[in-house]
């Protein structure tokens, strides 16, 4: 074999190699080796598998309340349309459906009895009204919205309280006192516990009241709702 013989075939192969590797340069940056990011929104996680086969794994991030119906998938990383390298894992998230309760039937029970199965559903009470009809006193006789209502954990319920004699409550002086005796004072006086607000004070015990929704010696309807300001030394809380 000749020199000239030699020296085309190695530019031959020199041509044939610079074209493979410009080839595989263009394609990785023209994405033909990345895929482009399914949008798994309002999809099942049986249906999303179906939809992305072996191209990319799904990592379920876990169950949080959403808009979406239970069981779909309501938000993903990476989100749609980027662009990925094949077999890379996409994390979904899973809704629990709509964050809502059914209101109860809270008529005939008394204003704390009702405050304990609003809480425990996650409602507050919020706007309380007085009115004097028939003879059940202190009792809830409507609420806002009405019973079977679907409302949203957080959202607040106004009542409406009967009582046989509308009056007047001097507002005890509760501050510096520890929260259960606070509590005890104002169930003694038939006013109704509100929020429960923990501010971090290295300055005072834990649980120790330092303020109140209405001032000390002010006139307040039986039944109102207090609102209170406790002490703690956790900072995180």
């Amino acid at each position: 074999m000749n020199k000239k013989i030699i020296i085309t075939m190695s530019s031959l192969a020199m041509i044939v190699g610079i074209f493979l590797a410009g080839n595989v340069g263009l394609k990785f940056f023209f994405h033909d080796y990345l895929y482009e990011t399914p949008n798994l929104k309002g999809l099942t996680i049986e249906e999303a598998k179906a939809l992305v086969e072996s191209d990319f794994k799904l990592v379920d991030m876990g169950e949080h309340y959403s808009e979406l119906e239970k069981g779909e998938i309501y938000s993903q990383l990476p989100i749609s349309p980027k662009h990925i390298k094949k077999g890379r894992p996409i994390k979904i998230w899973i809704s629990k459906g709509m964050d809502t309760v059914i209101l109860p039937d809270l008529k005939g029970e008394n204003m704390q009895d009702a405050r304990v199965i609003l809480s425990d559903l996650g409602i507050k009470v919020g706007r309380i009204s007085h009115t004097m009809e028939g003879y059940m006193n202190n009792k809830v006789i409507g609420t806002d919205p009405s019973e079977g209502s679907s409302i949203s954990r957080g959202s607040s319920v106004s009542l409406l309280i009967n009582v046989s004699q509308i009056k007047n409550i001097r507002m005890p002086d509760i501050l510096g006192y520890s929260l259960g005796e606070g509590e005890k004072i104002l169930r003694e006086k038939k006013l109704v516990i509100g929020d429960i607000k923990k501010v971090y004070r290295n300055d005072f015990p834990k649980d120790t009241i330092i303020d109140i929704s209405y001032p000390a010696g002010k006139d307040v309807l039986a039944g109102s709702v207090i609102n209170i300001t406790v002490t703690t030394q956790n900072e995180e809380e």
